[in-house]
């Protein structure tokens, strides 16, 4: 039975369905009644259930009206308990307690919907969802929790090993036990990755050298390093001074990245520390092989994204002339940096019989021209950048700019097509699914690559936007 965490705070763990012949079922377990522990030990969540539910032998406490019953149950261990809720057990969100000089939520417009100011920092969303937190907020029980429940990987917002940088860093006097709470998780064989978001003057240079170095000493808890470039937006009233990664600065990161992964190489055996994309695009450099990329422990943070897209496309191009895509004129939509990478869809798509594929860069003026990646773009951009688009052309929207049919500024795909002459598709996040798209199917299966739009496209940020 699938599961996810919900953002909203369950009333109580409310059963709606017990599976007909399930050892819940079996046992007299009813819809409707309220599951308050398992063994003695309180459920506060779904991950408590599944943890829980493991064991062979278990004691159910129910409130059924206004008694308590139990339950003894017994089991196979991997068989499912057979409940399901009203909602999902989750005990409410773990908010962040820090205050980043780097935080995107401080740099949102005022004025949007309320989901795009919640700042959690939950380690059970960096357990279930790979959600980057900082662990400033544990407390002694939650530590113990994710050392007994084994809640690896989990992904660590590190930033800078040294305790009075980091505590500068997030404004926070919790976040200089950083180096002290990673090694209790190693001694936990609890398997880490961890991020930098590299602000310049901040925690480059001999900073970062140290950081790399002091997480290099717990690996292979700590299994990588993902170095992305801070984002900032136009809207920093009030907010620490801090300037965006440059081209110089870019191509010394890239410099200072392949001497450590090659020392790092000889000495772990992996390379465990990889740049974003963004640091190759902004450099102007040609991305490492995907065999550099070591398996893409931190594709979800925007490393490697691009050389599966491009290897993806290379694949394609090869096998061009045994496919059939819809005759017609594409207009693909792109933030300006992966504007190069897509650039090559385009010309593969243009190789196609009676196919005409143009990008159309859109620049960010809701959030500024320093946000150059097509995850957080705003539908009114969009709209203003497709202007000259005729009738006839279909434009192809990355699914990554949008969350719940709503882009960033909450304009939803409807009222986008409202405000533009040619049709509007919102396409797949790879060059394949791309094809099969415009072929008029849709394949399963296809690995999710998007260009610039996963937690790189705002790696300072305690969650995704919701």
């Amino acid at each position: 039975m699938g599961w996810r965490l919900n953002m909203a705070k369950a009333v109580c763990g409310r059963i709606s369905r017990v599976i007909e012949g399930s050892p819940a079922f079996q046992s007299g377990v009813r819809p409707g009644d309220e599951l308050l522990s398992i063994n003695s030990r309180p459920v506060r969540d779904i991950l408590d259930y599944r943890f829980r539910t493991a064991e062979e032998q278990l004691v159910l406490t129910v409130r059924r009206g206004a008694q308590n019953c139990e339950y003894h149950i017994f089991k196979k261990a991997e068989e499912d308990l057979g409940l399901e809720f009203e909602e999902e057990l989750f005990d409410g969100l773990l908010a962040c307690g820090n205050n980043c000089i780097f935080c995107f939520y401080d740099q949102m417009p005022r004025g949007l919907r309320e989901s795009l100011y919640v700042k959690d920092d939950d380690y059970r969303l960096s357990f279930a969802h790979g959600n980057y937190v900082t662990l400033t907020n544990l407390s002694d029980g939650d530590m113990e929790r994710i050392c007994e429940q084994r809640m690896s990987p989990l992904y660590i917002s590190v930033h800078a090993t040294e305790p009075d940088l980091r505590v500068r860093i997030l404004r926070n006097d919790a976040a200089g036990r950083v180096m002290e709470q990673l090694r209790a998780l190693a001694n936990a064989r609890i398997r880490m990755h961890a991020q930098v978001v590299l602000c310049p003057g901040v925690n480059d240079g001999d900073h970062l050298e140290r950081t790399v170095r002091d997480l290099a000493l717990l690996h292979p808890s700590v299994a990588s390093i993902a170095l992305v470039p801070v984002g900032l937006t136009k809207h920093r009233e009030g907010l620490p001074a801090l300037e965006p990664v440059g081209k110089e600065l870019a191509r010394e990161v890239l410099d200072s990245c392949a001497r450590w992964q090659k020392r790092l190489k000889r000495s772990l055996g992996t390379r465990f520390v990889f740049a974003s994309d963004e640091f190759y695009l902004l450099a102007g450099g040609s991305f490492p092989s995907a065999a550099a990329y070591e398996e893409f422990p931190q594709l979800e943070d925007g490393i490697g994204i691009c050389r599966i897209f491009l290897d993806e496309l290379r694949q394609l191009g090869r096998g061009a002339a045994g496919r059939h895509i819809r005759a017609g004129r594409y207009v693909l939509v792109t933030g300006m940096l992966a504007s190069p990478v897509v650039q090559q869809l385009a010309d593969l798509l243009n190789g196609f019989d009676r196919v005409s594929a143009r990008t159309c860069i859109v620049e960010n003026k809701f959030l500024g021209e320093t946000v150059t990646v097509a995850g957080l773009l705003a539908g009114c951009d969009i709209a203003g950048a497709l202007c000259d688009v005729r009738e006839q052309e279909e434009v192809l929207v990355p699914a990554i700019a949008l969350n719940n049919d709503r882009f960033l500024d909450d304009m939803t795909v409807s009222e986008l097509q409202a405000r533009v002459s040619g049709t509007i598709n919102v396409v797949p996040p790879s060059p394949k699914a791309v094809l099969e798209s415009l072929a008029g199917r849709s394949e399963t299966g296809t690995r999710a690559v998007s260009c610039m739009g996963t937690r790189a496209q705002e790696g300072q940020r305690c969650q995704t936007l919701s």
